[in-house]
């Protein structure tokens, strides 16, 4: 039996304000300071500990990370059929929402920055996020765009057995995937070069408002492409200094693609975000 665990603070339950492919998502608030938070609750087959260990265990590393452009984990709580997860409210939609409605040039360099700086300091802490794309970058009032729904996706997806009524649906995500994750090639698969390629996939949504491969309705399409080493259009409203920057993103052999220090001083992204 897995020890059940508790957050420290008392909470109350809100609104549902999400559901994902994993569960429900509700705002919450902490009944000692006031604060507003979310809360995801993921609900599983009551008798398959090992991914509720994993995925409990995997949060913990979270709880240490402090940065303004990461969603901020508060902790987590289990329960016998269920597991909440408690993290930072963000209030503003998320950026596939908002490439939908068209970005300016200026608008897309401060947001590729802020996410290339979040999965630097992922990967500083030895953290593959292996799920970047627009639906879990979030926006907030303050202007800061964090990137989140770190963890909760990896070990949750590999659930064969799917609750009732959940879509296992990998449709989007497909088109976010680097080459060598879909033929892991030589034992390769999700390195933190993956999270590069991904972020490619991702300044290609805010310019086009459209994910990468839209035009292909079934997942096996994309990886069948992308497999075979094609690689997503570079759009040609880009400035030269975006069309570059994205061309280091989307190196086809992972050893050849830039890291996320790297792309940092790249010419697209030197632009001052409001913290500095």
């Amino acid at each position: 039996h897995v020890g059940l665990r508790k957050v420290t603070f008392k909470w109350q339950r809100g609104n549902k304000i999400g559901e994902g492919q994993y569960g429900k998502v509700y705002t919450c608030i902490s009944i000692d300071t006031g604060e507003l938070m979310a809360m995801k609750e993921i609900r599983f087959q009551p008798n398959d500990h090992k991914t509720i260990k994993e995925t409990a265990d995997e949060l913990k590393i979270f709880e240490g990370i402090k940065h303004s452009n990461l969603v901020r984990y508060f902790g987590v709580e289990l329960h016998r059929e269920e597991m909440y997860i408690f993290m930072e409210y963000c209030d503003e939609g998320t950026l596939e929402e908002v490439s939908r409605l068209g970005l300016q040039e200026h608008v897309i360099r401060l947001y590729t920055k802020q996410i290339t700086i979040a999965i630097n300091v992922l990967h500083e802490h030895g953290i593959v996020h292996r799920d970047i794309k627009g639906a879990n970058i979030f926006l907030t009032s303050s202007g800061l765009i964090k990137l989140g729904d770190f963890g909760c996706s990896v070990k949750l997806k590999n659930n064969a057995q799917t609750m009732p009524g959940e879509v296992n649906s990998t449709l989007g995500t497909a088109a976010y995937m680097a080459p060598e994750v879909i033929t892991q090639a030589k034992g390769e698969g999700h390195g933190r070069a993956a999270d590069i390629w991904s972020l490619g996939c991702v300044l290609i949504e805010m310019v086009t408002g459209k994910r990468p491969w839209h035009e292909y309705e079934h997942n096996f399409q994309i990886m069948y492409r992308v497999g075979m080493g094609h690689k997503p259009p570079i759009p040609d409203r880009l400035s030269p200094e975006g069309k570059d920057f994205l061309s280091h993103c989307l190196e086809s052999d992972p050893k050849m693609r830039w890291t996320a220090s790297q792309l940092l001083d790249h010419a697209f992204v030197k632009v001052c975000t409001d913290e500095e």
